[in-house]
C-alpha cells in the first residue's frame, strides 16, 4: 500500500510493534541497568509531589539521567520527543514557538504554554529558549492548566527544575564540539556555605557556532550565534520551617538575524528559482546586508516556603528583564544587482532594511497557602499579580542613499527602483501587474539608491543624509497588569476515586500607547506617527486599553486501581489567554500597502487584521489512562481530548512597513489523542514510543470565511517517536552508552487559507549517540538529523494583490560532534 494511507499503517504498525508509546518511556530509562524495574517518576506539576501513575494529567517526564541520556540541551530536544507537540523555531532567539495540542503561541502574543523554572512562571515566552544545563527534572505537562498557572496556561505547561545545592561539594564540566565550529562548555558547581543552613550553587554555559549557511555574496554566516548564560541559585534555611531560595540569571547573546528565503511569483534565489513551495531545497543566501541579533536578558526571583503545620505558605517574587535588538534585510532578502538574482513580482518591495527592538520588563507576585498531602481531603488557595511591560519599536530604511529631485524631495521611484526597457536590474514583474500598474510590461530597471549594503547602526528616524534612511517607523508600547485569586482541592472520596476541582478568575488590564515622534516622514509627506496620520488626534491622544476577565474552571475525577499499577481520569477545563492590541493603525497601513494595483475594496478583502483582539478561551474535555505492568517493566499510557477554541489567536506579517501584528480565528475545533510507552526488554535495553495525532479544523472565521473548513495553522496533523536506550556495563567501571530516535513529525500549514504550496510535507528525522561512562566521567559521539533531512522550520505566508509570497526560515542539517562530561 502507498500514498497517505501507506504512512498511516506504517504509523500504526510502528505502534503495535513496540510495547508502547513515548516519553515518559524516555524519562524512565534513568534506572539504574541491573534494576529490575523503571524508576518511580515524581510529578510536581500540580504543585504538589505525586506519583506520575498517579496524577490525572497527561505529563512527559525526562528525569537528570534521562537529559543526559537523550543528549538535551535546549527545548526542542524535548518538546520534539513529546507527543502532538510543535516547536517553531525561526532564525532570532526571541522568535521560539510551543504549540500543544493544536493550540499555538504565536509571535507577539502571549505564549499558549506556561513556563515554571524552580516554581517561577516565566513572564513571557522570550525568555525560554536557550540553553537547559544544570537540570534536575523537566515536565511536560499537557492540556489545560490554567486553573493552576493562570494566564498563558492554555494548552499546557512546561516545569523545569534545576539542580539544588547540597550540603555535599559537588559539581561539573562538560565540553562539546561539533561541525560548523561548534563549541559548546558547561560548569556547575555547588555546596555548603553554612552546612544545613545556606548552600550555593552556580553554573555558567558557553555555546559558539558559525551554522550551517553561508552567504554567497558577503561570505556572512547567517546562522551563526554565541551565547553566554550564567545562574546562581541560594537556598537558605532560616529556621527548620522556613526556607529561602534565590535565583538570579542572565544571558548574553550575538548572532545572525531573519534569515529567512524568499520564493514567489517569477523569483530566482542564486540561480535557483524559488516559487511558493515549502517543500522545497534550501536556496542560497544572497543579502548584501548582514543580519543581526543580540539579545540579553535577566531574571531573578525570591521564594519563601514557611511550613505552618498545617500547611504551607509560600511567597515567590520576580523581576525579568529582556532586550532583543534584531535586524536584516528586508524581503525578498537579496542583492539585485547580482546577476544571479531575480526579484520578480516582489520587485515591487524594492530594496529595504528592517530593524526591530523589544525590551520587556516584569513584576510578579504570587503568595499561595497549601494544605498537608497526607489527609483525605487536599487544598490550595492564593492570590497572583503581575505587572508587564514591552516597548516594541519597529523602522524600515532604504538600503542606500536616496537621490533627491531638483526641489529636494526624495526620487525613489518604486521603493528604491525606476522601470526602463534598458535598465540594469532584472525584476520579471508579472506582465499584467506590471501593465495595471506602469502601463507597459518591464523586467528590467534602473535602481536609483546609492550604496547600501549596512543598516544605520541609530536607534530612532535616520533622515535623507543617511546611507539608510528611514520610510517607516513606529514605537509601541504595551502594558498589563494582571490579579488573579485561585484555589484548587482534591477529595478521596473513597480509597481509590478522587475528585478535583480548581478556580482561577483572572483580570488583565491592557493599554497600548504609541510613543512614535509626530514629525514629517519625507516619502509620504505624513507624520511618521500611524495614528496621528490615520486617525488625525493630537499624539497625547494616541492610546488605548481594555480589560479581559475570564474564570478558568476544572474538574478532575480519577480511578485508582486498587493494586496501584495504573490509573483513568476524566477531566473538563476552561482556559484563557487575554486579548490586546496591535500598534494603533495597524489595519490602515497594511490596507494601504496592500492596495497596489488592485481597488481599496480588494484590498481590504485581503485584510483581516484589526488594531485589537479579543481574548482568546478554550474548553477542553480529556479522559486518559496510565498504567505499568510486568513486575513496573513496561509502562503504557494515553488520552484522548477534543478543544473548542474561540478567538484562536494568529500571526500576520505584512513587509511593507514591517508590519507584526496579531489576529484571531472566530473557532477552532482540535480532536486528538496520543499514547506513550516504556519497555524494558532486558536489564539494559529500553524501548520507548509515543504517537500523537491532531484533527485541527477552522469552523467559523467571518474575515475570511474561505477558510471554514481548513486545518488551523502551525500545527502538525501527527507525530511519532520510536526508540532505544542501551546502557550495557564492559566492567566494574565501564558503562557502554547507546541511544537512537526515530521521529516522524506529520505535514502542516503555516497559513489558515491552507495556501496551495505552502504546506510542509512530513518530517523524518534521526538522531543517535553513541558513548562509554565510568562512575565519574562520560563521553560520546553524537549526531542529529542523522540522514540530514531538509525542510523548513517555518514559512511565513504573504497573501497580496500581487500575488503570494513565502518567506522562510530553514530547519538546520544533520550536525555531529563528541562531548565530555566530568563530575567531582
Amino acid at each position: 500500500m502507498t500514498g497517505r494511507n501507506g504512512t498511516w499503517v506504517a504509523v500504526l504498525l510502528a505502534s503495535v510493534a513496540l510495547p508502547g508509546l513515548a516519553v515518559p518511556a524516555v524519562a524512565q530509562t534513568a534506572a539504574a541497568p541491573a534494576a529490575p524495574a523503571v524508576e518511580e517518576i515524581i510529578v510536581t506539576g500540580t504543585k504538589r509531589d505525586e506519583k506520575f501513575i498517579d496524577v490525572p494529567v497527561a505529563v512527559q517526564v525526562f528525569s537528570e539521567k534521562a537529559i543526559t541520556q537523550a543528549g538535551i540541551t535546549r527545548p526542542q530536544d524535548f518538546l520534539g520527543l513529546t507527543p502532538n507537540v510543535t516547536f517553531i523555531q525561526s532564525n532570532h532567539a526571541g522568535e521560539a514557538f510551543v504549540n500543544v495540542r493544536g493550540q499555538t503561541s504565536v509571535r507577539q502574543s502571549e505564549s499558549a504554554v506556561a513556563v515554571v523554572i524552580d516554581g517561577v512562571q516565566l513572564a513571557t515566552q522570550n525568555e525560554f529558549n536557550g540553553e537547559l544545563f544544570d537540570i534536575q527534572q523537566i515536565e511536560v505537562l499537557k492540556g489545560p492548566q490554567g486553573a493552576l498557572y493562570g494566564r498563558n496556561a492554555a494548552a499546557g505547561a512546561i516545569i523545569i527544575t534545576t539542580k539544588p545545592p547540597t550540603d555535599e561539594l559537588s559539581g561539573s564540566a562538560s565540553i562539546s564540539y561539533g561541525n560548523w565550529q561548534s563549541v559548546k562548555a558547561v560548569v556547575s558547581a555547588g555546596g555548603a556555605i553554612v552546612p544545613g543552613k545556606l548552600r550555593v550553587r552556580v553554573s555558567g554555559a558557553i555555546n559558539d557556532s558559525e551554522g550551517p549557511f553561508t552567504n554567497i555574496i558577503t561570505g556572512e554566516k547567517s546562522y551563526r550565534t554565541n551565547e553566554k548564560t550564567g545562574r546562581l541559585r541560594l537556598d537558605w534555611n532560616l529556621t527548620d520551617d522556613v526556607k529561602l531560595d534565590i535565583r538570579v540569571g542572565g544571558s548574553h547573546l550575538t548572532g545572525g538575524a531573519i534569515a529567512a528565503q524568499a520564493q514567489g511569483p517569477n523569483i530566482v534565489v542564486g540561480g535557483v528559482r524559488s516559487p511558493v513551495n515549502s517543500n522545497a531545497p534550501t536556496a542560497p543566501y544572497v543579502s548584501d546586508v548582514p543580519g543581526s541579533n543580540v539579545q540579553d536578558k535577566f531574571s531573578s526571583s525570591l521564594k519563601l516556603d514557611a511550613d505552618l503545620g498545617l500547611g504551607t505558605i509560600t511567597a515567590v517574587s520576580a523581576y525579568s528583564r529582556i532586550v532583543d535588538n534584531y535586524q536584516a534585510k528586508l524581503f525578498p532578502y537579496m542583492t539585485h544587482a547580482d546577476p544571479r538574482n531575480d526579484a520578480g513580482n516582489a520587485i515591487l518591495f524594492g530594496d529595504q532594511t528592517q530593524k526591530y527592538r523589544i525590551a520587556n520588563k516584569a513584576f510578579s507576585q504570587e503568595i499561595r497557602f497549601t494544605s498537608k498531602g497526607d489527609g483525605p481531603v487536599r487544598y490550595q488557595a492564593g492570590l497572583y499579580f503581575l505587572t508587564s511591560t514591552r516597548n516594541f519599536t519597529t523602522e524600515q530604511g532604504y538600503n542606500g542613499r536616496v537621490p533627491l529631485n531638483p526641489n529636494g524631495t526624495p526620487n525613489i521611484g518604486v521603493s528604491g527602483f525606476l522601470p526602463n526597457p534598458n535598465g540594469l536590474i532584472r525584476g520579471s514583474l508579472d506582465p499584467a501587474i506590471s501593465t495595471a500598474i506602469f502601463g507597459a510590461a518591464f523586467n528590467r530597471w534602473d535602481r536609483l539608491l546609492i550604496g547600501g549594503g549596512a543598516i544605520a547602526p541609530t536607534l530612532g528616524i535616520d533622515g535623507l543624509d543617511s546611507s539608510n534612511p528611514t520610510n517607516a517607523y513606529d514605537i509601541s508600547e504595551y502594558k498589563a497588569r494582571n490579579f488573579a485569586p485561585f484555589a484548587n482541592a482534591q477529595w478521596d472520596i473513597t480509597p481509590d476515586i478522587e475528585l478535583g476541582v480548581a478556580a482561577r478568575y483572572d483580570i488583565e488590564k491592557r493599554e497600548v500607547r504609541t510613543l512614535t515622534p509626530n514629525v514629517i516622514n519625507p516619502f509620504t509627506g505624513a507624520s511618521f506617527n500611524d495614528c496621528v496620520r490615520i486617525l488625525g488626534v493630537q499624539p497625547g491622544a494616541c492610546s488605548k486599553e481594555k480589560t479581559f476577565k475570564q474564570v478558568q474552571p476544572k474538574v478532575t475525577l480519577t480511578y485508582k486501581f486498587p493494586e496501584r499499577n495504573g490509573s483513568v481520569y476524566a477531566t473538563w477545563g476552561r482556559s484563557f489567554k487575554s486579548g490586546g492590541f496591535n500598534a494603533i493603525g495597524t489595519r490602515e497601513r497594511v490596507v494601504q500597502a496592500t492596495q497596489v494595483g488592485i481597488t481599496r475594496a480588494q484590498a481590504e478583502a485581503l485584510v483581516f487584521v484589526r488594531d485589537d483582539y479579543d481574548k482568546e478561551v478554550a474548553d477542553s474535555y480529556e479522559v486518559g489512562f496510565k498504567s505499568e505492568f510486568a513486575d513496573r517493566r513496561v509502562s503504557l499510557n494515553g488520552a484522548g481530548f477534543i478543544t473548542n477554541v474561540r478567538n484562536a489567536q494568529q500571526f500576520v506579517f505584512f513587509p511593507a512597513g514591517s508590519v507584526q501584528a496579531v489576529s484571531a480565528i472566530d473557532k477552532v475545533e482540535i480532536k486528538g489523542f496520543e499514547f506513550d510507552a516504556t519497555a524494558r526488554v532486558a536489564d539494559t535495553v529500553t524501548l520507548f514510543a509515543g504517537f500523537g495525532y491532531i484533527d485541527p479544523k477552522i469552523k467559523a472565521y467571518r474575515a475570511q470565511a474561505s477558510s471554514v473548513g481548513n486545518r488551523a495553522p502551525y500545527v502538525s496533523d501527527y507525530n511519532l517517536t520510536v526508540g532505544f536506550q542501551v546502557n550495557q556495563p564492559l566492567s566494574d567501571s565501564l558503562t557502554l552508552n547507546a541511544r537512537g530516535e526515530y521521529n516522524r513529525q506529520g505535514s502542516l500549514f503555516f497559513d489558515s487559507a491552507n495556501t496551495p504550496g505552502t504546506k510542509r510535507d512530513p518530517v523524518n528525522l534521526v538522531n543517535g549517540r553513541l558513548g562509554l561512562s565510568g562512575e565519574r566521567w562520560e563521553a560520546a559521539v553524537w549526531s542529529r538529523n542523522l540522514f540530514n533531512e531538509r525542510y523548513r522550520s517555518e514559512s511565513v505566508v504573504l497573501v497580496t494583490g500581487i500575488g503570494v509570497f513565502n518567506p522562510g526560515f530553514p530547519a538546520l542539517p544533520r550536525s555531529f560532534g563528541v562531548e565530555a562530561k566530568f563530575k567531582f
